[in-house]
């Protein structure tokens, strides 16, 4: 689980930089990411 989160944590960091860099639409991703992020951390307790 906490690989999944890492990973997933390390493509949104990428989307936000490329959304800085080519195109807004790229935090749409990273949002997307951030959400299941907190999901997958919050259910598991």
């Amino acid at each position: 689980m906490k690989k999944l989160v890492v990973l997933n944590s390390i493509i949104a960091l990428i989307l936000i930089y490329l959304a800085f860099k080519i195109d807004w639409l790229f935090l749409a991703g990273a949002v997307l990411l951030m959400i299941i992020n907190q999901k997958l951390l919050l259910n598991k307790k």
